[in-house]
């Protein structure tokens, strides 16, 4: 059985790979170069701190899969971005243990933790070949409101 847990300092070198996962897609994840020298990339985790909601999945005693909001500015933009108030979400589940409901877990959680932080509005960016990913994000309450290269923007207003 699948848990959650407040994501600490000490848990930043596994949301590290939980976003070269999230980066890569269906191409595998990228390297820890290319996503510290893409800083549209790296500023999710540069940007974020533990004040700031995140949370790490859990299963049988081991971390499989992490959800971060990291709020951006308008003049540094991340791939989601709708709106300097409007934090993004960044997911991720080791492979692994993908297609098992831990993702809707997760993404559940945090929209909880969001929603008891006062968070009203969430953005995401996903890739138009990840169906299972923007079927779960529609299921949860996003809806697309823009592009940006073949990658589909959501918002969820609460």
């Amino acid at each position: 059985m699948a848990s959650t847990r407040r994501a600490t300092a000490q848990d930043l070198p596994f949301m590290i790979h939980v976003l070269r996962l999230a980066a890569g897609g269906s191409k595998g994840p990228l390297s820890l170069e290319s996503c510290r020298q893409n800083p549209e990339i790296s500023r999710y985790l540069d940007r974020w701190s533990p004040e700031q909601i995140g949370l790490i999945c859990a299963d049988q005693g081991s971390d499989i899969g992490a959800a971060w909001l990291t709020e951006l500015p308008a003049d540094e933009p991340g791939y989601g971005f709708v709106a300097p108030s409007i934090p993004e979400l960044t997911i991720g589940i080791a492979p692994h243990f993908q297609g098992a409901g831990h993702g809707g877990y997760l993404l559940a959680s945090l929209l909880d933790a969001a929603s008891r932080a006062g968070v009203r509005s969430i953005s995401l960016s996903v890739s138009d070949d990840n169906q299972a990913a923007i079927a779960m994000y529609q299921r949860a309450g996003f809806a697309s409101v823009g592009r940006r290269e073949a990658a589909t923007v959501m918002l969820r207003v609460a």
